[in-house]
């Protein structure tokens, strides 16, 4: 295997690296106080190409692969993991969904403005463990009529089209999913603000509520009958991009905690050195794991290559991780390590979110011990 980086994946990292020191870093904590996005935030990473990514350039895109995703991400999550946040949801949840099934003329219209920035996309994806409540009644015209409740939708606040799964029957041990796209504007659908999540606090969930919010044919995705198949590959992306995210929070954990030894090493007594010391070495040591792991899992699906128990690993892996990763730093730091001065306490917020995010570690466990039966 070759563990060297494209000269494209080291240009998206770099130019990730930069953005991050230059616009995010100096703003994150106050985002995350704030819990709100600054004013043309996603037009800002739209401009830096981060929202085009894997997004080919007829499309409006700035190409790319899945590795160069996870790269960018974990830069920007080093950050600011609300931004990274908006980063993978926005481009694998809804720009790579609308890449791999929407219409020609779909993409014509949405893959641009989503690239740009112009446009802010979120997604209403299903849960498995509860019964659907959010249901598409198919029209004459060949459209659907949205009734129900989805979400907390991560960026919901902030969106300006929803990806949405709705059932179009009401068994709940089977409901059969149908994809739509819902534009923020359409008559009948209101957006709820929900509580802010432990972590990534500026990425605004909110509830959606359909009543009776009718969808245009052309903004139905795939065949009525294709909508969990879609839903699942979406959600495979996802896991790359949410792991990615928990090594950047973790990295940043990492480097505060290091830099903390590295300025009291001379007046800490040996036994506590070495104990901090042996800390951060297990915390090198699991990063530079996880990172292999997910840079896999990414590899092996830009090849096509059947990746969905790799995605699993990493995910599972790279968040448990971050929490662990972050928890270690605050006790290096000691009872400043969860304060804001160092912002130890953000990263561990942000990291434990991301063990709950695009399905928890629990489903992930499933996923991999399933494909492991099966071999």
């Amino acid at each position: 295997m070759d563990f060297d980086l494209t000269d494209e994946q080291k240009r998206f990292q770099e130019a990730a690296r930069a953005l991050a020191a230059r616009s995010l870093a100096p703003r994150a904590a106050e985002i995350d106080h704030d819990a709100r996005l600054p004013e043309g935030h996603a037009r800002a990473l739209g401009d830096a190409g981060l929202l085009g990514l894997t997004i080919p350039a007829e499309h409006g895109g700035s190409g790319g692969d899945l590795v160069s995703l996870a790269l960018v991400i974990e830069e920007i999550a080093a950050a600011c993991a609300s931004s990274a946040a908006i980063v993978g949801t926005h481009v694998a949840l809804v720009s790579r969904t609308l890449l791999r099934a929407g219409s020609p003329a779909q993409k014509q219209k949405h893959l641009a403005p989503l690239a740009r920035g112009a446009s802010l996309g979120a997604a209403a994806m299903p849960d498995p463990a509860e019964p659907p409540s959010l249901f598409a009644e198919p029209s004459a015209d060949g459209g659907f009529v949205l009734d129900g409740e989805a979400g907390p939708v991560n960026l919901g606040a902030a969106a300006d089209v929803f990806l949405v799964f709705a059932a179009t029957n009401r068994a709940a041990n089977d409901p059969r999913l149908v994809a739509l796209l819902v534009p923020k504007s359409a008559p009948g659908l209101d957006l709820v603000s929900a509580e802010t999540s432990v972590g990534r606090r500026a990425a605004g969930a909110a509830l959606l509520r359909a009543r009776g919010v009718r969808i245009d044919a052309a903004d139905v995705i795939g065949a009525a009958g294709e909508g969990q198949v879609i839903a699942t590959a979406a959600l495979e992306d996802a896991r790359i991009a949410v792991a990615a995210e928990a090594i950047g929070i973790a990295r940043a954990a990492f480097e505060k905690a290091a830099a903390h030894v590295k300025r009291t090493q001379d007046r800490v007594k040996t036994p506590g050195l070495l104990g901090m010391q042996a800390q951060l070495a297990d915390m090198s040591v699991e990063i530079e794991a996880a990172r292999l792991l997910v840079l896999r899992a990414a590899h092996l699906a830009d090849r096509g290559a059947p990746s969905s128990a790799e995605r699993s690993i990493g995910k599972l892996f790279a968040s448990e991780m971050s929490t662990r990763v972050a928890h270690r730093a605050m006790d290096i730091l000691g009872a400043r390590g969860g304060g804001t001065s160092e912002g130890l306490g953000r990263h561990f917020r942000d990291a434990r979110t991301t063990e709950l995010v695009e399905e928890s570690s629990g489903t992930q466990r499933s996923i991999i011990a399933q494909t492991m039966l099966k071999a």
